[in-house]
């Protein structure tokens, strides 16, 4: 999900210090992947598009969702009008100052910016891959696995483990009393039993933490530490694959028995197991790694004196998508092939909590979008924009060149209104008032622009064009004005009042304008301007249109030409209509 390109790079005083002096940025993948970026530029850009510096190929991340620049008083953070947000510590920005370990959140994916290296990274960063050489093929055993569910095959088939030597001449050996093997028999049962509540206790723990844990990364955590409360292994550690044409494989949880990752601050894994599971479709159990001839080439396997290994797959529907490995350094501590099936059925529900914990992640922030666009747009345009993806919500938010239809309201006389009612009836009033005009703006797929005091800004034709847009707004005004009238037939007569209607057709920039500190989907320009002059212009209840409006909508509705008319910031009377 993570690239990041900074091209060639000039010369500055950055080189000289080496990067080990400059700020980093930790990237956090919505799904627990983990990247550090130094910031190597006074300048990066951070979003989705292949122009940035670094580049986030999450989908709840927009094409240029932010940038980092360096300033006299330090690293600033801007949010470019992006459609999820950023959140720097939990609260949303439009700009600010970064300081040393601030958590950053664009769209789903976390990021942390530091500004001096941290003495114990995290220590899934401790985790090296180590390739290794050579021909693996010898005396191996492949079995094909497949997603849990849809296997036919008895669970042994996805356990590849080496023959047992034996160093006892088994036909010498005296038969068992039947007292030994009634014995055996409890024993056995005995350890069935004890695996079976093992795999309840874990599945229903896995189960619990996932609805009262939100954070993907800590929740692969806490299943990791439940793995080795029913598996005595050293140390563990989950991988997710990545881009699969560069062989991708990216650690996200690394766990340790102690919680140390070793004497020299390194954990190293072999590619050659990765690999195997991965490629092979196997489960893989080694008793005595140092023995098995399979992994003669896993450098990775001596060097991290691994006396026992084993290695699941994650699948999700009917694709890999990471493994979860288990090692013992311990001669006395080799894993079996009942340590072999609790992992997989773990690694089966591990593989559904990873794709759940997605899921759940996405719902919450549509839940959030959904929220905040509420208050401005139509159920219609939400839909649309939710169901459209990223490239979707980017293109109506970002700013851009369209034909709209402008509608301003106004109430008469407000002032004399407010001045005759106590303040919490007046806020009461126009509360109603709003709620029936946002009502009616939405019933025609307008979009609510903003309040102005006792005014309202409603614009037909953005995000969404159509077609009718001029048709639907005045559609809209009509019934407002009716809406006011049956609204005022209950009322006492000092809280009646009357509105004035504006509206007009044309070209406008639409988008998320503002300053850094503050962006709001808005529309501006001549047309914007001319239907505020007309709404100021207009009588009680009257609805005032200009010559455009007018040329799409004359066939539809009964018009009066009012005459041309000169107003404030034109040089030139322009023709008004008015819509009976």
């Amino acid at each position: 999900m993570f690239h990041n390109f900074f091209g060639k790079k000039k010369t500055n005083k950055k080189e000289a210090k080496g990067n080990a002096d400059l700020p980093n940025i930790r990237v956090i993948s919505n799904d627990g992947r983990t990247f550090t970026v130094p910031v190597l530029k006074n300048s990066i850009g951070i979003g989705r598009g292949k122009d940035n510096d670094i580049v986030l190929t999450d989908q709840t991340v927009s094409r240029n969702h932010a940038r980092i620049t360096e300033t006299d008083e330090g690293h600033l953070l801007t949010d470019l009008g992006s459609f999820n947000g950023t959140k720097v510590n939990e609260m949303s920005i439009q700009s600010t100052l970064l300081k040393h370990h601030d958590r950053i959140k664009l769209g789903l994916v976390k990021l942390l910016f530091l500004t001096k290296a941290e003495t114990t990274p995290p220590l899934a960063e401790t985790l090296v891959l180590i390739t290794e050489d050579g021909d693996e093929k010898k005396h191996q055993q492949i079995l094909e696995s497949r997603p849990e569910g849809e296997s036919h095959h008895d669970t042994q088939a996805l356990l590849v483990t080496l023959e047992p030597q034996s160093t006892l001449d088994e036909a010498k050996l005296p038969l068992p009393s039947k007292k030994e093997g009634q014995n055996a028999y409890l024993n056995k049962e005995l350890s069935s039993l004890e695996r079976s509540n093992k795999v309840l206790f874990v599945l229903y723990e896995i189960s619990r933490q996932l609805h009262s844990i939100h954070d993907f990364h800590e929740l692969l955590n806490k299943i990791m530490g439940l793995i080795f409360m029913v598996i005595d292994a050293d140390f563990g550690f989950v991988i997710l694959t990545g881009d699969k044409a560069k062989d991708e494989l990216t650690p996200v949880v690394v766990k340790t028995k102690d919680g140390t990752p070793g004497a020299e601050g390194k954990i190293q894994a072999s590619r050659t197991i990765i690999n195997k599971v991965i490629h092979d479709k196997v489960a893989l159990l080694s008793s005595d790694a140092l023995d098995d001839s399979r992994l003669d080439q896993a450098k990775s396997v001596v060097i991290q004196k691994i006396r026992s290994a084993m290695c699941v797959p994650l699948w999700k529907k009917d694709e890999i998508i990471g493994v979860i490995q288990l090692d013992s350094v311990r001669f006395d501590n080799p894993f079996n092939q009942d340590d072999l099936e609790l992992l997989k059925a773990i690694g089966s529900q591990m593989s559904m909590i990873i794709e759940q914990a997605s899921l759940n992640e996405k719902i919450r922030e549509e839940e959030r979008m959904r929220s905040r666009l509420e208050r401005f747009h139509s159920p219609q345009i939400i839909e649309t924009i939710l169901e459209g993806g990223q490239e979707t919500k980017d293109y109506f938010l970002e700013p851009k060149d369209v034909t709209a239809t402008i509608v301003f309201t106004d109430i008469n006389e407000f002032t004399r209104l407010a001045e005759h009612l106590p303040p919490p009836e007046t806020t009461i009033l126009l509360n109603q008032y709003f709620s029936r005009m946002t009502d009616i703006v939405f019933k025609y797929d307008g979009t609510l622009d903003k309040f102005m005091g006792d005014g309202l800004m409603a614009v037909f034709g953005a995000p969404m064009a159509r077609k009718d847009d001029p048709i639907r707004a005045i559609q809209a005004a009509r019934e407002m004005r009716e809406e006011l009238a049956l609204m005022m037939e209950n009322e006492v007569e000092d809280r009646k009042f009357s509105i004035r209607i504006g509206i007009n057709t044309g070209r406008v920039v639409a988008g998320n304008i503002g300053s850094p500190k503050r962006l709001d989907y808005t529309v501006i320009g001549d047309p914007v301007n001319i239907a505020s002059r007309l709404e100021s212009m207009a009588e009680h209840n009257q609805i005032l249109i200009g010559e455009e409006t007018y040329r799409f909508v004359k066939e539809k509705f009964h018009i009066k030409e009012v005459g041309p008319k000169k107003i404030r910031g034109k040089s030139e009377e322009i023709m008004v209509y008015e819509v009976i």
